[in-house]
């Protein structure tokens, strides 16, 4: 739903490279993405979508299967993308803040409210818009991935400490209505609706409510905790973890440790790429040009292009392949392997490494390291890391003639820095 400026070809490529990663399964999220003939306004904001436009999802569900990877289509019940867009039609079904408030109007690229799931019409607008998605747009996936939100809830009189009762009607509905259609469908849900723990975030208890087995758990590290009893009543369990996008394969390497620890027999972190263009000032974004964002900042890349080739994220496509596979292989046979695979010279494997640790350093959703950014930094900040740009200037002086995509990574962040004033 972020990557409006992807199309077709460019989600075949993404295909191809999970399905080189060993993937089998893809959490491919299309509220906001696709084009509702019932809710129009759920993809207003969206417009510009290339799928929305389009609408090629089902070509790509079935291109998905042909490769062997089944494909779950993700949704936020009452937020999130194009589902928080229906109440700016419908104000009064927007949820009410922890003292009292009306919610807050925010987003990441669909910028809205969320909705009260205590209304009848907030439920039977959630059930008709994941209707209309899986019956009538993309029968042809494999299931469903129903994600609770972790940014608000409704603290109403109708809500508050039965939020998530109010917001199971719909998962449960649903779920029974989607297994008769299909009785092999996978439906991915939250522990909210069934550990009785307190929410992280929310200062509420989630429900208790009785577990499917039919039911996949998904667990996160900020916003679903673990829970080994309820885990041990689910027949499929998944682990996310934002490593791929954000981190390095140490990250990505402890996310794989954790998950099989727990006894978690699936690991899908995101690795979400951003095309969208931003609102002035969202997510640390303070340019007024009308362009949309590149993806893991890669500022080389004409739009619209994939970026999952591109050597920084090929590093971390590989620790998620083998820290999958393994997730206590040694440092010494990764290197080997990234050497083999990525570079002419094996002795280049530690400068790969630190030039990935230093794009991901301190990056966020939007955009990459700070360190690629100096011109919008103070002298104080700089200061933080000239120590890490010097070495970025001896690998790209070092690898200027033999690992070209090194060397263009490196020279992107030393040319930026050029003349910079302390």
């Amino acid at each position: 739903m972020r990557t409006p400026t992807f199309d077709l070809p460019a989600w075949k490529e993404t295909i191809d490279c999970m399905r080189a990663d060993g993937g089998n399964t893809v959490l491919l999220w299309m509220g906001g993405a696709f084009p509702s003939k019932k809710f129009p306004i759920t993809w207003k904001y969206n417009a510009g979508h290339i799928n929305v436009q389009k609408n090629f999802a089902r070509k790509l569900i079935d291109y998905a299967h042909e490769q062997k990877i089944k494909v779950i289509l993700c949704v936020t019940p009452f937020a999130y993308d194009g589902v928080n867009q229906y109440p700016l039609e419908h104000l009064e079904l927007k949820a009410t803040q922890r003292h009292g408030e009306p919610a807050n109007f925010w987003g990441m690229h669909s910028w809205g409210f969320n909705l009260c799931p205590a209304k009848e019409e907030s439920q039977q607008f959630m059930l008709d818009y994941a209707r209309e998605m899986i019956f009538e747009f993309y029968p042809n996936a494999d299931g469903v991935l129903i994600e609770s939100s972790d940014y608000a809830i409704c603290y109403c009189d109708n809500c508050r400490e039965k939020y998530y009762e109010n917001e199971f009607r719909f998962v449960r509905t649903f779920s029974d209505e989607l297994w008769k259609a299909k009785p092999g469908a996978m439906i991915v849900v939250f522990p909210h609706y069934f550990s009785g723990q307190k929410v992280p975030g929310f200062n509420v208890p989630a429900a208790k409510l009785p577990f499917d087995a039919r039911w996949t758990l998904v667990f996160t590290p900020h916003s679903a905790h673990l829970d080994r009893a309820l885990l041990k009543q689910a027949t499929n369990s998944i682990a996310w973890d934002d490593a791929p996008t954000l981190g390095t394969p140490d990250k990505i390497r402890r996310a794989a440790q954790h998950a099989k620890k727990a006894g978690i027999n699936g690991f899908v972190p995101s690795l979400e790429a951003f095309t969208f263009v931003p609102r002035r000032g969202e997510g640390g974004v303070t340019g007024t040009e009308n362009r949309p964002l590149k993806p893991f900042g890669f500022e080389w890349l004409p739009d619209g292009a994939m970026p999952f080739n591109e050597l920084l994220v090929r590093a971390n496509r590989i620790a998620y392949r083998e820290f999958s596979r393994n997730p206590d292989l040694g440092d010494g046979d990764f290197k080997n392997i990234l050497a083999r695979e990525l570079l002419n010279h094996a002795d280049a494997v530690d400068d790969l490494l630190f030039l990935q640790e230093s794009w991901f350093f301190e990056r966020t959703w939007y955009l990459a390291s700070p360190l690629t950014r100096p011109a919008s930094l103070t002298g104080e900040q700089r200061e933080k890391y000239r120590a890490r740009v010097a070495r970025i200037r001896e690998i790209e002086q070092r690898w200027r003639d033999r690992e070209p995509q090194m060397h263009r990574v490196a020279k992107f962040i030393t040319d930026r820095w050029e003349g910079i004033e302390r």
